[in-house]
């Protein structure tokens, strides 16, 4: 009986040809895992902070200061326009200064794409009334710091829209249709519209008033 010994040619070219079919396999696998860990990286860049943000506005206006409210009526705030909002809450977040009264203002930077939170604990009735100081949008972090005030910054907010339903009366139901400013009222919105705009986000350049524009619609002085 003859011995046979090594691979004939055409085994060799089948354990080749299986090798390369392997490779091709596990490269498309590892480009598939490698894009789905980007997708999450780019996820959670855009909707945990925005999650955050929401999260710390609703609880805010839920313990917002109300007219009527006994004696917390007298440090009744609460002026809102298109992309800035001013108003007096018993809630504060966690980690950022101290608790109490707290009068605080939302506003985007549209030069830095960053949306700003402020926080001042007020004491006073006259506290609440003053007027923001001179410059305050412009002012660093560090000005505001001096003049009493705690300031953390949201990046990568390209816009923001704030709309106000002002009237349980009126039947729309589009926040997009709602007015954008609620001043020198003794009374509060019902609800606030909300739309961010963080970069890459779907929402670029439709406009405020776009039926296509995602809204958050948040109630406003519930608990």
């Amino acid at each position: 009986m003859k011995d046979s010994r090594g691979f004939t040619l055409l085994e060799i070219l089948v354990s080749m040809t299986l090798m390369a079919v392997l490779v091709v396999i596990l490269s498309m696998a590892l480009r598939s895992g490698i894009n789905a860990y980007n997708r999450v990286i780019s996820l959670n860049k855009s909707f945990f902070p925005k999650a955050a943000f929401e999260g710390l506005l609703y609880r805010q206006l839920e313990a917002v200061v109300r007219p009527g409210q006994g004696d917390l009526a007298t440090f009744f705030l609460f002026e809102g326009e298109g992309d800035k909002l001013l108003f007096v809450t018993t809630y504060g977040p966690q980690g950022i200064g101290r608790g109490g009264l707290l009068k605080v203002v939302y506003w985007l930077n549209e030069t830095e794409e960053k949306l700003y939170y402020a926080q001042k604990v007020v004491v006073t009735r006259k506290e609440v009334s003053e007027e923001l100081p001179d410059r305050f949008y412009d002012l660093s972090k560090e000005e505001l710091n001096k003049k009493g005030w705690t300031v953390a910054a949201l990046e990568g907010v390209k816009a923001i829209y704030f709309s106000y339903h002002l009237d349980s009366s009126e039947q729309e139901e589009n926040p997009g249709k709602w007015p954008e400013k609620a001043q020198k009222r003794r009374s509060l919105p019902i609800e606030i519209g909300l739309s961010v705009d963080f970069k890459g986000d779907s929402n670029k350049d439709k406009g405020r008033d776009s039926d296509s524009r995602s809204w958050t619609v948040i109630p406003v002085g519930v608990m």
